[in-house]
């Protein structure tokens, strides 16, 4: 009697050795469980990894999200989950073809899916899946500003208008896209670097970006004046004997500088040295120079009494643009 009890016994042993053996050999996958009944030996079942697992997606907040293709594996009327792996640890269960995972620092984590089917008080699990690369990424991208390929300047003005550039570089999953929002006109979003070139007047830039997982820069602002048009140079000169000798009073018509331009900063009053005739105007002929401040009117002294003099005069802006008038005169002095 002794000896049938230990028969017995050594052959449950060799039985639940077989199921793990059969279906470790057979199918690539392992039965986690123990069996007594001898006729579970061949109660098995062909239990294969998902199909696919496809490209990891990574998102905002260091999350990454996993889809794979189900199993080929026929249920039987099993129950079919599956199991998450990350750097080849188990981190979670589901039923579903998608599972989200936060790891716990920002870096790169190789994933792998394997298929659980119930079996009695047991389980079947397969081999893994193909495994992909994810990364965790937390940070936002950083963002800058350029103008000609150096920093912007909010103070001076641009007489000729500068390429700016809003530029993106990002540590983690990559550099996604950078938006800029130009005089509230609405965001314009685009790849790094992403260049354009603004129109005549004072600018607020607003710019931000974002990487490839959605984290998002916080905005910056960047203010810009551009007046790349010369003013509209004054006209109407008249020249008349000034009240004392040797002088001579101009008034004109002052010169604008448009809506979008920077604005109307001074004149200088251009006179000829004595003449019988007016010549061209330029410097040479027009040496001397008188810088005035937004007037119409001013008086030119220590001139030679009954001598001609001609005149010309150069409105400039704030920029730093400027227009000449046609000259006037000549002039005798008083």
């Amino acid at each position: 009697m002794r000896m049938d009890r230990i028969i017995v016994v050594a052959f449950v042993v060799l039985v639940s050795t077989a199921i793990v053996g059969f279906s470790t050999g057979n199918t690539g996958a392992s039965f986690t469980a123990s069996s007594t009944n001898p006729s579970n030996s061949w109660n098995t079942v062909n239990v294969q990894p998902p199909a696919t697992q496809n490209a990891v997606v990574s998102v905002a907040g260091g999350t990454v999200n996993l889809s794979w293709t189900a199993t080929p594996t026929a249920p039987n009327g099993h129950t079919i989950t599956y199991l998450v792996f990350r750097n080849a640890t188990q981190i979670g269960t589901t039923a579903s073809l998608v599972y989200s995972d936060t790891p716990p620092a920002d870096g790169t984590y190789s994933y792998t899916i394997q298929t659980k089917i119930a079996q009695g008080a047991g389980f079947f699990t397969s081999g893994s899946s193909n495994a992909q690369n994810g990364i965790s990424d937390r940070v936002a991208p950083t963002v800058s500003i350029t103008c000609n390929a150096v920093a912007c300047s909010s103070s001076t003005w641009y007489t000729v208008s500068p390429t700016v550039a809003i530029t993106g570089t990002d540590t983690g999953i990559g550099m996604g896209t950078v938006t800029r929002n130009v005089d509230a006109g609405g965001n314009v979003s685009g790849a790094s670097p992403m260049s354009f070139t603004p129109a005549d007047g004072n600018h607020s830039i607003v710019y931000f970006g974002a990487d490839a997982a959605g984290n998002v820069a916080a905005s910056a602002t960047q203010t810009l004046k551009v007046d790349t048009t010369a003013p509209t140079a004054a006209t109407g000169i008249i020249t008349a004997k000034g009240a004392a000798a040797g002088s001579i009073t101009l008034t004109w018509t002052a010169g604008t500088d448009g809506a979008s331009g920077s604005g109307v900063s001074g004149y200088t009053i251009h006179r000829s040295g004595v003449v019988a005739s007016c010549p061209a105007t330029n410097t040479t002929n027009y040496p001397n120079a008188t810088p005035l401040g937004v007037v119409t009117s001013a008086t030119i002294s220590g001139l030679v009494s009954a001598s001609k003099y001609c005149f010309y005069i150069t409105t400039t802006d704030i920029a730093g643009n400027s227009a000449d008038s046609v000259s006037a005169g000549p002039q005798p002095a008083r």
